[in-house]
């Protein structure tokens, strides 16, 4: 979806500068930090952080029972299901139209990441490869989020670069974890 929304943009979209929210804008013009704003397909991308949320928090359902009962496991369960939610929030709210509750949904990407941290701490000793995966990744997003302000103050750009590092090692663990589990559901 965000492929389709970027490809549809009749001014260049930058993946350095424009953030993946700007996509979702249902108006045009000037917005956050002077950026011009204009995205044709902006009900492709809603609907896609509206899927993506959706798909996260039914995933989060189907394999609650395969975590183990630590309390790291569950606190990473929770902010899973805090990422998949706000990620509905962010599709039903566009930055242009309540940027409040827009900016509640962008929790989305500290809860994700933390999450992956937690769930990679908490199969440690049984599953040792997807854990090093799962608190790399974490560690990864939490260094974009950190890295935002910084390129910004520094350089006058690069807040959508740092917002898809924080972003997407979470999209990506969604889907090694999927894949994993129906490599090993196959292998048994």
């Amino acid at each position: 979806g965000q492929g389709i929304a970027q490809a549809a943009w009749r001014t260049p979209y930058s993946l350095i500068d424009n953030r993946v929210s700007d996509l979702g804008s249902t108006t045009c013009g000037t917005m956050v930090a002077n950026t011009y704003i204009c995205s044709p397909l902006h009900a492709v991308m809603d609907f896609t952080f509206v899927l993506t949320g959706g798909l996260t928090l039914v995933g989060l359902f189907l394999t609650w029972s395969i975590w183990p009962r630590r309390r790291l496991a569950s606190w990473g369960l929770v902010l899973l299901g805090v990422a998949g939610a706000g990620t509905i929030l962010i599709g039903l709210s566009p930055e242009n139209v309540n940027v409040f509750v827009h900016l509640v949904g962008a929790l989305n990407i500290p809860a994700g990441n933390v999450a992956m941290i937690l769930l990679g701490l908490a199969i440690w000793r049984d599953q040792r490869g997807m854990a090093w995966f799962s608190v790399l990744a974490g560690v990864v997003g939490l260094l974009g989020i950190l890295a935002g302000p910084f390129l910004v103050i520094l350089t006058g750009h690069g807040g959508g670069l740092a917002e898809r590092i924080a972003l997407y090692p979470l999209i990506i663990w969604l889907i090694v974890f999927g894949v994993s589990l129906v490599a090993d559901h196959v292998r048994r």
